[in-house]
């Protein structure tokens, strides 16, 4: 594990944290909770001694628990008592967009949809622009099992070793991980890279906090809030706080053990530690200047169009989650009290205050539909509730992914370089010190959309990653093109003429997804 540079003081750490969470004028305030014996006090502990309060932190859980199932619409919500019942009658039958007869404003209002990038009144197309680019922290297409074990090696007792050389979000690595039979015995060494500081940083504090919370359930709730949601209980931001600073402060240079037989292995720069200073801690940024940024980035009135076309696609009570998870950015089932939520997520924003990600960005990306509605059943949640499916999906994903850290034998290296400056400094044999030596070969390379023309191509990708990979029939170089369509000429259905035109909206018909009504 990396070492923390010389100008970072733990005792500081805490000594802000400590006076900012006594600060709550920007919070929303939470009645006490009769089921709750007694608060942390912070007066109680000495900055003098962080190691024991860093422990104290770590031990800390919120005031509601994490849901195991649909939660009881009828909660006491001015005592906050929590109601053992399954609830059915959460709803919001009266907004405007769940109804069958909504229409996107262009057609209400009689005219042509503004473009994706033009600002309204002919101004200049920037401000818009702006919103639709950024960094990806969620993923924009479904996770994939990378190994695929039962169809490839079909060997549960093989070393495996794979490599994610522009990673973005760990969720490959969860779902290859989840995907292993429950009796893999070999070892699975792990390569994650992204020339991404902030999300190196947030892939790290994930494996730190599904890897040393040793109550599964308040793992995979801390990670789940912290990967997703824009907002997290403060306690999860102390437990963040103490899990971070504690991996931090290891005097070792040994791997940062993941449970009894799983470990973590860094090599990072300083410039990363900035972005380990402000987890779990809201001196970054403070509730109202979070709750202001979000609303400007995601409510923009010049994006009304490009919202209402998204709107257009989704069935009515699928727009109305939306435009909740839009509202508030927290993952949970609908109706379940959030009012604990009550810290900036200050991993989800730059620096100087700033959305990361795009307007639209959106955590259903990067998972499958179908398992995620599967797992919402499972916990009494409706295909309606879409976002709740989500939130058992990622708490069932999560809380295994915690459990095989514990029962294999797993080894991450994370790295922060360019994809191809990766493939050139393992040859050069940089990377030893991680065990990852000039003779290192890959049972999987996975390469993301670098395969795309404008980022790297695909002559370069093999170029350099080829060589890496195992002499192996099921050795295996993985990425997709996703911008195969946009720079290829013919390579939409727009551009591609009539008839090709003509066969989309044929199948389309074909399988009930097109009507002229």
């Amino acid at each position: 594990m990396s070492r923390l540079p010389a100008s970072w003081d733990a005792m500081t750490a805490l000594s802000e944290f400590m006076q900012d969470t006594s600060a709550t004028s920007s919070l929303r305030t939470m009645p006490p909770d009769p089921s709750t014996s007694g608060d942390f006090n912070f007066a109680d502990f000495d900055v003098s001694d962080p190691k024991r309060a860093f422990e104290a932190f770590g031990k800390m859980k919120p005031k509601i628990p994490p849901p195991e199932m649909l939660p009881c619409a009828n909660v006491d919500v001015a005592k906050y008592k929590v109601c053992p019942k399954q609830g059915t009658k959460a709803c919001n039958c009266k907004n405007r967009l769940k109804s069958n007869d909504w229409k996107p404003a262009w057609v209400v209002e009689n005219r042509l949809p503004t473009s994706f990038f033009a600002k309204p009144g002919g101004g200049s197309p920037m401000q818009a622009d702006q919103l639709s680019k950024g960094i990806s922290l969620w993923g924009n297409v479904p996770a994939i099992d990378l190994i695929n074990l039962g169809k490839n090696e079909n060997d549960a007792s093989q070393d495996l070793s794979i490599a994610l050389v522009a990673s973005g979000d760990l969720r490959h690595v969860v779902q290859t991980i989840n995907s292993l039979p429950d009796d893999y015995s070999g070892h699975l060494e792990v390569l994650i890279n992204d020339v991404t500081l902030p999300v190196v940083a947030r892939n790290m504090a994930i494996l730190l906090i599904l890897g040393t919370v040793s109550d599964e359930t308040m793992a995979a709730d801390i990670a789940l809030h912290f990967w997703y949601s824009v907002f997290i209980p403060a306690e999860y931001g102390n437990n963040i706080l103490a899990i971070v600073t504690s991996a931090l402060l290891r005097e070792t240079q040994e791997p940062q053990p993941l449970g009894p037989r799983s470990c973590m292995s860094c090599a990072i720069p300083a410039e990363a530690m900035e972005f380990f200073r402000r987890f779990g801690s809201i001196a970054s940024i403070s509730m109202a200047d979070a709750q202001n940024e979000y609303d400007r980035v995601r409510t923009a009135s010049y994006r009304g169009d490009f919202r209402d076309r998204m709107y257009a696609k989704l069935k009515p009570s699928h727009r109305v989650a939306f435009q909740e998870f839009r509202r508030f950015g927290i993952v949970l089932p609908f109706g379940a009290v959030n009012a604990h939520f009550n810290i900036p997520n200050a991993s989800l924003f730059s620096l100087d205050g700033k959305w990361l990600q795009t307007d639209y960005a959106d955590p259903l990306e990067g998972w499958d539909i179908g398992p995620i509605l599967d797992a919402g059943r499972a916990h009494g949640a409706q295909p309606e509730d879409i976002y709740g499916c989500l939130y058992f999906f990622l708490s069932d994903q999560l809380r295994t992914f915690a459990r095989r850290l514990r029962e294999f034998r797993i080894s991450f290296s994370v790295v922060t370089t360019e994809a191809i400056h990766l493939s050139s400094i393992i040859r050069e044999d940089i990377l030893s010190p991680l065990r990852i030596t000039a003779s290192t070969r890959f049972d999987r390379i996975e390469v993301s959309n670098i395969l795309d023309v404008n980022y790297v191509g695909i002559g370069d990708v093999l170029t350099h990653w080829g060589p890496l990979l195992k002499d192996s029939p099921t050795a295996a170089l993985v990425g997709y093109f996703m911008n195969w369509g946009f720079l290829q000429p013919n390579g939409d259905a727009q551009s591609a003429g009539h008839i090709e035109i003509k066969k989309v909206i044929d199948a389309f018909i074909e399988k009930g997804r097109f009507s002229f009504a």
